[in-house]
């Protein structure tokens, strides 16, 4: 017989997967857009910030579908005095080298007025204050957020949950024209938009915890471009899950095209390799003035036109 701690991490999985997904054939056909939850969002620093309650203190996470797990800071455990549980670890591999923390016990994660049954949460070892105005104190990540369809409004300040569904016909319930982004697909927990720069063709993850969009060495490469085309660009420093700071050059191109969407010009952090995330990595900079709606389980991405409101 399963032990008892099993059996209750596995009741916590089944209720999570009740309140997020359609998972009978009756939900599978209902295109009736139902809201789970909805929470104030901020713009700091270039990140999307919400709050959220923790056994019955309030925290800020930074939204990031780019993350695999809803991590905290190490230093925001600590303060809520959260009991670690050696037997769980997370291995984060990113900008800025690896790192490896045990997991945080938690009894009530809270968003938007709802209660969500996790008992555990990943544990990060990053800072998320800095003196440009950003403030949070961990991540809101994909294991959340991408069982989900997502409303992202950034000029109205609001995240909005809704139960996921695959019905064809589903579009945003926005009061202006929604445009879908043509050939989203999905590899593992991450969302891909097919984008042009430059005219030559790639794929990017979509992913809201980045503050910038970026673009790997690979992808300069394809494009024929030479290490000496970026000797006079200006020095950036990323910051990621690992303690080790990477610097990058940012790049002007001419066009960066994904969907309706164009920047004319386009600036991009050109990253050496292919840094782990394909292709390029589009951000908040992709997010800043628009509303965008996300839908992993329909492998669907609208956006609104920037100044729509």
């Amino acid at each position: 017989m399963p032990h008892p701690t099993t059996l209750l991490r596995l009741l916590a999985l089944l209720l999570l997967s009740a309140l997020a997904a359609c998972g009978s054939p009756a939900d599978m056909v209902d295109c009736n857009l139902r809201e789970v939850a909805k929470m104030p969002m901020q713009v700091q620093d270039h990140l999307l910030v919400v709050p959220a309650g923790i056994n019955g203190q309030w925290v800020k996470f930074v939204v990031d579908t780019g993350a695999e797990r809803t991590t905290l800071s190490a230093a925001t455990a600590d303060r809520l005095k959260l009991p670690r549980d050696a037997r769980f670890t997370t291995r984060s591999l990113g900008v800025g080298g690896i790192s490896t923390t045990s997991d945080a016990q938690v009894e009530r994660l809270v968003l938007g007025g709802v209660r969500f049954p996790l008992d555990r949460l990943a544990v990060g070892n990053f800072k998320l204050q800095n003196s440009r105005g950003l403030d949070a104190d961990g991540l809101l990540g994909a294991d959340i957020l991408l069982a989900f369809d997502l409303d992202i409004d950034t000029p109205g300040g609001a995240l909005t949950l809704y139960h996921a569904t695959v019905c064809p016909s589903v579009k945003p319930p926005w009061p202006y024209p929604a445009v879908e982004i043509p050939g989203v697909s999905a590899r593992k927990d991450r969302l891909l938009l097919p984008f042009t720069l430059d005219d030559v063709a790639g794929t990017a993850i979509l992913d809201t915890g980045a503050q910038v969009n970026l673009i790997s060495g690979a992808m300069v490469q394809r494009m024929g471009l030479k290490p000496d085309a970026f000797a006079n660009d200006p020095l950036v420093r990323q910051h990621g899950v690992g303690p080790n700071e990477v610097t990058a050059r940012m790049h002007r191109f001419n066009t960066l095209r994904v969907g309706p969407v164009a920047f004319q010009p386009a600036y991009l952090t050109v990253m050496d390799g292919d840094a782990g995330f394909g292709d390029a990595l589009l951000g908040e900079q992709f997010l800043q003035g628009r509303r965008v709606w996300l839908s992993f389980k329909s492998r669907q991405v609208y956006v609104s036109l920037q100044g729509t409101r």
